[in-house]
């Protein structure tokens, strides 16, 4: 018997909270000044995980309550190195994407908290990675593809792939790294449709953090 799909009252629910969840998040780590930045961008990172976690919890309270119809489901091996090996190619792809961007639109540097914790030593870094390159993209692989991406697949693979990662692009802001999300997003998509499992693309956002992240502590 093939396992329910979550639908407008998950998707809605799950985005909501999120969104909300988000919003509140960037109200708090407004309040913490510029001289805490590795502490603030933490906090941020933490919090994305939990109000990713939080929203899925949501979705799956309301009516489906099988994690495998949010894409909690075992995956072949390969499928985890095909992951990687994208999560690698999207990191290449973000230099081509902000080549371009930024050869046409000057605008300020969005990630500086995340350079700074990346500069600030092996301890931060490692913090660093732990919340920015594992719980942020665990956070929101779950709502964005175990639920948002996962709806509307049943609408066909363009809806699906494309409509999603618009929606991922633009929920991180209207600059460069929406673009950057944006591609991820695709990726993603195409993995979740493809598999049906959430877990490679979480593999791919691992990746990608990870080594924008390793980057930054390189500037």
């Amino acid at each position: 018997m093939p396992q329910a799909r979550p639908g407008w009252p998950e998707t809605l629910t799950a985005l909501g909270l999120y969104l909300i969840g988000i919003v509140m998040l960037g109200l708090w780590m407004a309040q913490i000044p510029d001289e805490q930045a590795i502490l603030r961008i933490n906090i941020g990172g933490v919090g994305n995980g939990l109000v990713g976690l939080a929203a899925l919890f949501a979705a799956y309270a309301l009516r489906v309550r099988d994690l495998r119809a949010f894409g909690f489901r075992a995956i072949e091996r390969k499928w985890l190195l095909v992951g990687a090996g994208l999560g690698v190619v999207a990191f290449g792809g973000c230099f081509v994407i902000e080549g371009v961007y930024f050869h046409f639109i000057t605008e300020l540097n969005n990630q500086a908290d995340f350079q700074t914790a990346a500069q600030g030593g092996a301890l931060s870094l490692f913090v660093l990675l732990i919340t920015g390159a594992i719980l942020t993209p665990l956070g929101e692989e779950f709502v964005f593809r175990g639920v948002i991406a996962n709806a509307l697949n049943r609408y066909g693979a363009w809806t699906g792939v494309v409509g999603s990662a618009a929606i991922f692009g633009v929920v991180h802001g209207f600059n460069v790294i929406l673009f950057d999300a944006f591609m991820v997003g695709i990726l993603n998509g195409i993995l979740f449709r493809k598999t049906g499992s959430i877990w490679p693309g979480v593999v791919v956002h691992i990746v990608y953090n990870g080594l924008n992240l390793l980057y930054y502590s390189t500037l």
